[in-house]
């Protein structure tokens, strides 16, 4: 039966990490309600062993058959360089190739957001979005291995204390065994299979291979339809929607769907010769992103086999240690040379890196229109190191790396520094080290901004301002991030936006 055909009370638009967790709760919440959640990329089958084996994220996260594509512009902060923002075109989204962990994010980020005007979405009341996601999930506490033991006592003497778990501690500093989406049977899991891969709701119907171009409203300025492509046959098609349109296209998708539909910056929309239904200036602004900076040692010897991809240890603390222990701000995370996708030479193989992600930066980035045409890629300038203040903390995470590479507790490993190199000492060197080497995490948000503010765009019951029947439900309406990866944060808002959707009936 063909999944495009009839109308839909909702249509849900993007099967990532938040479409797939908002289709299957707002299923379960409105049994009677017809659902279709479109997605441009395709399943995952279940014997494709790279993307189910942990140990392969690196490889996935490189695929061109299950990726966007996205490039930033030349970035001026990181020497000229553009950056491959990786964003994941598949059943699943960024969940089947990302490195698996699981980061809900320090409490004092969520409350700022409610101390900025959106009411219930501090770190308590947003607790029981988060539980309802992780009675779903299968979360892998990793287990320590002599390198991780070494490691811990090396933090212990730099002041980082021993955290058992991160996410249930009152605050996330210190040294704790990483938490991942793996199976018993030791299988990525995605947000695709955890929610929806064995127990597809009956009304649920599931669209991939459609992209979709663009939102259409009434007069009203009501979202009522969605032109979109079956991608098999080139044939375009109109959807309407009897209730809401839900978007949940991600960081970049989100927002360049926005815009194309005619709602954003009203002098870009001319430009572009679109039509404008609401002008909303804030429409891909306050891009934000982590950046990573990189220690790299040689070992004296081979170090553990890493079932989960990366080394199982994390370590939250700050670049300003006065904010200690309520604020992080860098969380490390540390991988073998062996690992998959490094590429390394045979000679450097047998080593390991600490990669401290300097979190909550000051940078604001933008995604403008290439042109009104939907398959043209919008432009993603996400302003790297304009903020000055981001720049020293980025050299303090290298410094930060160095001392626990070099820390007398790692003696039975540590045989020399390979990254930035001993040759690397002033903070000027320090400096050029980073501009030539940092990268993005991968933790793109803000880009549809919650708020009460006049560059917002959704208020915090995620309606679309200007608009009727129409929310955005992803990490794009984050105003500001939070210590910790995005995937966790992305699942509670589509936890806590089902809430907000099912209560409209």
């Amino acid at each position: 039966m063909n999944p495009l055909k009839g109308t839909f009370d909702y249509i849900v638009l993007g099967a990532g990490s938040a479409g797939c967790v908002l289709a299957a709760m707002l299923a379960e919440k409105l049994p009677d309600a017809r659902i279709l959640l479109l997605e441009a990329g395709h399943d995952i089958p279940p014997k494709d062993a790279t993307v189910w084996d942990p140990t392969r994220w690196l490889l996935v996260s490189r695929d061109p058959q299950r990726e966007w594509g996205y490039r930033s512009v030349a970035q001026a902060g990181l020497n000229g360089r553009t950056i491959r923002l990786a964003r994941a075109k598949a059943l699943g989204g960024c969940s089947i190739h990302n490195a698996m962990v699981y980061v809900r994010g320090g409490r004092y980020g969520f409350d700022q957001w409610a101390q900025a005007g959106c009411e219930g979405w501090d770190y308590e009341s947003l607790l029981p979005s988060f539980h309802r996601v992780e009675q779903r999930l299968h979360i892998t506490h990793a287990k320590a291995d002599p390198f991780v033991m070494e490691l811990i006592g090396a933090c212990n003497h730099l002041g980082i204390p021993y955290n058992l778990d991160y996410n249930a501690s009152p605050h996330a500093f210190g040294v704790s065994p990483f938490q991942f989406l793996i199976s018993q049977q030791g299988r990525r899991e995605t947000a695709f299979s955890h929610f929806l891969g064995a127990r597809k709701p009956r009304r649920l119907k599931i669209a991939s291979g459609v992209r979709f171009d663009r939102i259409l409203f009434d007069p009203e300025r009501r979202a009522v339809a969605v032109v979109a492509t079956d991608l098999r046959t080139q044939r375009q098609v109109e959807l309407p929607a009897r209730r809401e349109i839900l978007l949940c296209a991600g960081a970049i998708g989100s927002p360049h769907l926005l815009l194309l539909s005619g709602v954003g910056p009203e002098d870009q929309l001319r430009d572009m010769g679109i039509p404008v239904v609401s002008a909303l200036p804030g429409v891909g602004e306050n891009f934000q992103d982590d950046l990573f900076v990189t220690g790299g040692f040689a070992s004296k010897k081979p170090l553990p086999p890493q079932p989960y991809g990366l080394i199982g240890a994390v370590i939250f603390t700050s670049t300003d240690p006065s904010t200690l222990p309520h604020l992080t701000d860098v969380e490390c995370s540390l991988a073998s040379g062996t690992m998959k996708g490094m590429d390394l030479p045979p000679d450097k193989q047998q080593s390991y890196f600490i990669y401290p992600n300097l979190q909550l930066l000051k940078s604001r980035g933008t995604i403008r229109l290439s042109s009104s045409n939907p398959t043209e890629p919008p432009l993603i300038d996400p302003r790297y190191l304009t903020a000055p203040e981001d720049l020293q903390r980025c050299i303090h995470g290298v410094k930060l790396a160095r001392r626990m590479g070099h820390h007398p507790n790692m003696a039975s490993w540590f045989s020399q520094e390979l990254l930035p190199g001993p040759e690397v000492q002033t903070d000027a060197e320090l400096e050029a080290y980073v501009r030539q080497t940092a990268d993005t995490c991968y933790h793109y948000a803000g880009t549809c901004k919650m708020g009460v503010d006049d560059q917002s765009v959704v208020t915090p019951r995620l309606n679309v301002l200007g608009t009727q029947g129409l929310r955005v439900i992803d990490a794009s309406i984050i105003p500001t991030t939070v210590s910790g990866n995005t995937a966790a944060a992305t699942m509670m808002i589509a936890a806590k936006g089902a809430e907000l959707v099912s209560q409209r009936e």
